[in-house]
């Protein structure tokens, strides 16, 4: 089970609408700040958000709770993200701030992503380029993990469910005087998943993985604090009966506070391998390592605000089979400046901008944002207006590769990349009181120069190339209806627009309508003794796309995915001494695709799980 303890049932009921208003967030500005003072749109999963979903890992999770997240099989059935027409190279993967290594598809290992410790996930909407830089053109998901209660904590629990799901966690925590740590490890793995109809899949691969991390922390001072992190990381694919994929990672790092300033260092190294179950050799043909300091100043200053100062520099190293010389480097260079300014009591406004430079491709932009608050009289309505540039450098693969698919076909890096820029633009408005609200919110963003792949006659290959100019539109509607007898309502509706130029090619559509409702139910018997019932409710459209040529530019066409819908229900009760039982069913409409498009949801019929958490 991810998210909280359960030693709070008897005080963790249904949150009413002020409350998450009282919420503190860190992502949108990087320091902490209450969502109902942050200008940026901010979207917060809380730890029992997380417990309630019954979805033990981040993908899942996003889906259920987002209409406009779609996760899908790509190439070599490496998952990857659709955000509000945003792909994985746009939107940024955070955990606990620090950015992760290696990926597929321009999207990171989601495996690694363990949910078991979290606290809450942070979600910022649109593009955040001026505070995190390339790769963040779209959004950023931040996953915060909780901090240690005082005492010594062991949290256990397992869940079992259909196709031989099987999920171990062991959280460990202690905190007492000036020191704390957490020992998080989980264990996941899946069976092979037969899909009962044709399809471009036939199935889905058996899978295994491993996710330990440790942090500790010493408070030296009320000014002053070391930590120390260090995690290991190991997946197992069953891709052939003679041959496995297995994928390792070791990450460490360690940063200091001292009054205003933060600095760290961050070390992560991600590496694939070819496992040959015959001869027990496993061969090594990727490896992606970063280096990285970070320094950042803030200060709140009685007459101007708060001024937010910092800067990165990381090392980047590829090592992959898709190179002709083997490997790359390249040093990313950045620095940001913000300025978060109350002129007025009803009036917030944050200012920002952030000059990055890439080795490799000479790339450097500045990236300017302006975001802006105002909750007149009471507070009851809001108005946000927020402006960001986008920008995301080429990668190195995207520069150098030059990879043969099985005699197939090539695909080829382009050193004369162009980077991607955008202009990003919303505004919404909100209306709160006591136990209701709604949040609508208009989007406009102006993508140039995206990079995408494309058949070349010249190379008689796929080439990285840059494509004209996209531009994605739409409008976010959000309503909350909490009720007295532990009943709260979620309902949230996505619009999506997209906008190609005359040629491009539209391989990974955004379906235009999506829609989620969440109702949570919670009850407590007694003392120890709490019910909670959560159904979840996610239909999306239909939508048309274009089947991307691999021999030629002239045989494009065009595909149609029918639209879905999903129900599930996740059940849990919590008992005396810390034990909870639960129960969660997926698919309750028995949705099964007619054909297993790469898009599809990769259902097989009603499904579920039956998880077990203890903590003493």
């Amino acid at each position: 089970m991810g998210g909280g303890g359960i030693s709070d049932a008897a005080s963790d009921l249904v949150m009413s609408v002020g409350d998450t208003l009282e919420t503190v967030v860190v992502t949108a500005t990087r320091t902490p700040k209450l969502i109902k003072e942050t200008p940026v749109v901010t979207r917060v999963i809380t730890s029992a958000d997380i417990t309630r979903s019954g979805k033990p890992d981040i993908a899942g999770l996003l889906e259920q709770q987002m209409p406009g997240v779609e996760f899908s099989l790509g190439m070599g059935q490496n998952p990857q993200i659709n955000m509000s027409g945003f792909g994985g190279g746009g939107i940024l993967f955070l955990l606990d701030g620090e950015r992760l290594a290696g990926e597929s598809l321009d999207n990171p290992d989601y495996s690694r992503l363990n949910l078991q410790n979290a606290e809450r996930v942070e979600i910022v909407k649109g593009a955040a380029s001026s505070l995190y830089g390339s790769n963040a053109t779209g959004g950023v998901v931040n996953i915060i993990s909780r901090r240690p209660e005082l005492g010594s904590h062991l949290q256990l629990n397992a869940r079992y469910g259909t196709h031989s799901l099987q999920n171990y966690g062991v959280l460990a925590t202690y905190r007492k005087g000036k020191a704390t740590n957490s020992l998080d490890a989980k264990f996941d793995a899946l069976g092979e998943i037969k899909f009962p109809r044709r399809g471009d899949f036939s199935k889905a691969y058996a899978t295994q993985s491993w996710n330990i991390r440790d942090r500790a922390t010493i408070t030296l001072s009320d000014d002053a604090s070391i930590t120390a992190r260090a995690g290991y990381f190991w997946r197992q694919r069953k891709s052939t009966i003679v041959e496995h994929d297995r994928y390792s990672d070791i990450s460490a790092g360690i940063s200091a506070r001292w009054k205003d300033f933060i600095a760290k260092y961050a070390f992560d190294s991600y590496d694939k391998y070819d496992y040959k179950l015959a001869s027990k050799e496993q061969i090594r043909d990727y490896r992606n390592r970063q280096n990285s300091f970070h320094l950042q100043y803030s200060h709140e200053f009685a007459s101007i605000g708060t001024l937010t100062a910092g800067g990165d520099w990381m090392d980047d190293y590829l090592m992959t089979y898709e190179f002709d010389s083997g490997s790359h480097s390249q040093t990313n260079l950045d620095a940001y400046l913000q300025w978060d300014w109350h002129p007025a009591k009803h009036i917030w406004i944050v200012p920002g901008l952030r000059y990055d430079w890439f080795s490799a491709s000479r790339a450097n932009r500045v990236s300017p944002k302006l975001s802006m608050l105002w909750r007149p009289g009471k507070g009851n309505c809001a108005l946000r207006l927020n402006y960001a540039a986008g920008f995301r450098a080429p990668n190195l693969k995207e520069l150098y590769m030059n990879f043969d698919m099985a005699g197939i076909f090539h695909i080829y890096g382009n050193p004369n990349l162009k980077s991607e820029t955008s202009h990003n633009m919303s505004v919404s408005a909100e209306y709160l009181k006591g136990s209701r609200s709604i949040t609508v919110m208009a989007f406009h963003n102006i993508v140039d120069n995206r990079i995408s792949y494309l058949w070349s006659d010249a190379l008689m290959g796929q080439e990285y190339i840059n494509i004209k100019r996209v531009q994605i539109s739409g409008i976010d509607i959000a309503l909350m209806k909490s009720f007295d007898f532990g009943l709260t309502f979620n309902g949230e509706y996505i619009f999506t627009h997209e906008s190609y130029s005359k040629g491009d090619i539209r391989a990974n559509p955004t379906r235009p309508h999506a829609l989620t409702i969440k109702v949570d139910y919670t009850h407590l018997w007694k003392r120890d003794w709490r019910f909670t019932a959560t159904a979840n409710f996610k239909w999306m459209s239909a939508v048309t796309g274009d089947i991307m040529p691999m021999f030629s530019q002239e045989s494009t066409s065009q595909q149609r995915y029918p639209s879905y819908s999903l129900l599930g229900l996740s059940i849990s009760q919590t008992f005396p001494k810390n034990f909870s039982l639960g129960v969660n069913i997926d698919n309750m409409l028995n949705y099964i695709p007619n054909y297993y498009y790469y898009n599809s949801p990769l259902t097989t019929g009603i499904g579920g799980s039956v998880s077990v958490n203890w903590e003493f």
